[in-house]
C-alpha cells in the first residue's frame, strides 16, 4: 500500500517519507489506534490529488509510503527504540518525515530522531488532552505522559485546543513556561495564529492529535471530547504555521477507525495530505 499518490515513488526520488507506526500499548481508554495508519493509508487512496486550494498535487513533491515500523509486543522501551531507528534512518538521508499513528506515545522517540538531526526546535502540541502527567497508570511512557518527557528533553512546547487538563498538569506548565491556547478561549475568540506562531521558535516539529478536532468531525478516536476544533480552523492554522516557520517533521495520532463509518478516516487522510501540501509549498518542491 501507497499513500497520497497514483503511482508509488521510489525512496530515491521521494522527498517526504511517510512512516507508519501501528503502536498503541499505551492506551488507557477506547483501543484501536494501531489500525489508524492502515486507515488513513486506505482511505488516501481515494483522495482527489490536484488540492483546489494549493493550485497543485502535494504528491508530486514525491511521497514514500515506508513499511511499518515493527513493535515489539508488551515492551514499551524496545518499541520506542524501534521507533526512533527508523525515523532517524530517513532524517539523516534529508529527508521530511510524516509519522502516522498509532497513540501520542510515538511522538517522544520520533522527538528525538528529530533531535538528533535538527538539532534545537519546539513542538506544536495539537490535542484535546494535556498529555503532562508525571506517569499513567503505572507507566512513564503513557500517551498521556508523552508531553511532559518532551518537556523534560529541553524542547519548548507550545500546546492548542486542550479541553482536558489536570490540575497537576497545569501547574507543571506554569512552572515550565508552557504556551497554553485552551478550546475554550478559541471557540470565544477565534484560532489566535498570530498569537501561537510568536509563542513558536522558529524551527517547529508538529504533534497533531485527531481528538484535537470535535467529534461532529472526528468522532474516530481513543478519547473524544466535545467542544474541539473545526477542521477549517485547523487546517488554517497548519498553513499559517508551515508558511512562518520551518517545520521539521510531523506526526498525526490516535485515529482509532470505527468499522463502517469511512468520513473520520477521510477527514484524517486529507489533513495529513494538506500538511504534506503546505510543507511542499513552503519548500519550493513544487
Amino acid at each position: 500500500m501507497y499513500a497520497f499518490s497514483e503511482r508509488p515513488t521510489s525512496l530515491e526520488n521521494a522527498r517526504v517519507v511517510v512512516l507508519p507506526v501501528p503502536y498503541d500499548l499505551s492506551l488507557s481508554w477506547l483501543p484501536g489506534a494501531r489500525r489508524g495508519p492502515e486507515a488513513i493509508l486506505r482511505a488516501s487512496e481515494e483522495l482527489e490529488l490536484f488540492d483546489l486550494d494549493l493550485g497543485f498535487a502535494p504528491a508530486d513533491a514525491g511521497i514514500y509510503t515506508a513499511p511499518p515500523v515493527p513493535i515489539v509486543a508488551g515492551d514499551a522501551a524496545r518499541s520506542h527504540a524501534e521507533i526512533e531507528r527508523a525515523a532517524g534512518e530517513h532524517l539523516m538521508a534529508g529527508r521530511f518525515l510524516v509519522a502516522l499513528g498509532g497513540d501520542h506515545s510515538i511522538t517522544l522517540p520520533l522527538v528525538r530522531a528529530h533531535r538528533a538531526r535538527y538539532g534545537e526546535f519546539g513542538v506544536l502540541h495539537l490535542d484535546a488532552h494535556d498529555d503532562l502527567y508525571l506517569e499513567w497508570q503505572g507507566s512513564a511512557l503513557s500517551h498521556a505522559s508523552v508531553m511532559r518527557r518532551v518537556a523534560e528533553l529541553g524542547v519548548p512546547l507550545v500546546q492548542v485546543g486542550q479541553r482536558a487538563y489536570a490540575e497537576e498538569s497545569w501547574s507543571f506548565a506554569r512552572e515550565a513556561g508552557i504556551s497554553v491556547f485552551p478550546a475554550h478561549q478559541i471557540r470565544r475568540e477565534g484560532v489566535p495564529v498570530g498569537a501561537i506562531l510568536e509563542a513558536l521558535p522558529e524551527r517547529v516539529y508538529l504533534s497533531f492529535d485527531f481528538d484535537v478536532l470535535d467529534p461532529s468531525e472526528m468522532p474516530a478516536v481513543g478519547t473524544p471530547l466535545p467542544g474541539g476544533l473545526r477542521y477549517g480552523e485547523a487546517a488554517e492554522l497548519l498553513a499559517a504555521v508551515f508558511a512562518e516557520k520551518e517545520v521539521v517533521g510531523a506526526d498525526f495520532v490516535e485515529l482509532s477507525p470505527i468499522p463502517g463509518l469511512f468520513f473520520p478516516e477521510m477527514t484524517a487522510a486529507s489533513l495529513v495530505y494538506r500538511a504534506i501540501g503546505f510543507k511542499a509549498r513552503s519548500a519550493g518542491w513544487v
